[in-house]
C-alpha cells in the first residue's frame, strides 16, 4: 500500500470554518453599551486583521478591583484563540488578580444573545 501525506506550514485553525458572519465594530459597542448602561470606563487593546476586529477590551474601574470586558472573534490569533465569537467577562481583586468570569454574550447566527 502507498500512502500519501500532506504536509500543511503551521497549525491548522480549527476554530475557522466557512464564511461565517462577523459581527463589525459597532455591534460590539452596542453590547458593550447594553451590558454596561450607563457605566464610565476605559478602552483597552482593540485589534484587527484582514478580516476586521477580532479583539476589542474594555475596563470598568472600581474601588475593590476593575472589571474587564473582552470580545473576541472566533478564531486562533497571538493573543489567545476562541471556539465562539463572544464577549466574556473577568473580575479583578484590588492587585489586578484575576478572582472570576464568565461568558456575557455570544454572537450566534448573526445575532447577539446575552447570556445570563
Amino acid at each position: 500500500m502507498w500512502y500519501n501525506l500532506k504536509m500543511h506550514e503551521g497549525l491548522p485553525n480549527t476554530f475557522e470554518e466557512g464564511s461565517e458572519s462577523i459581527p463589525t465594530p459597532e455591534e460590539v459597542q452596542s453590547v458593550f453599551e447594553q451590558l454596561l448602561g450607563e457605566e464610565k470606563y476605559e478602552d483597552g487593546r482593540e485589534l484587527e486583521d484582514e478580516q476586521g476586529l477580532y479583539l476589542r477590551e474594555i475596563i470598568v474601574p472600581g474601588e475593590d478591583g476593575d472589571t474587564e470586558y473582552a470580545y473576541m472573534r472566533k478564531g486562533r490569533y497571538s493573543e489567545g484563540q476562541a471556539s465562539d465569537t463572544a464577549v466574556h467577562v473577568t473580575f479583578f481583586d484590588k492587585d489586578g488578580t484575576a478572582v472570576g468570569g464568565h461568558s456575557v454574550a455570544k454572537y450566534i447566527e448573526g445575532k447577539w444573545e446575552l447570556t445570563p
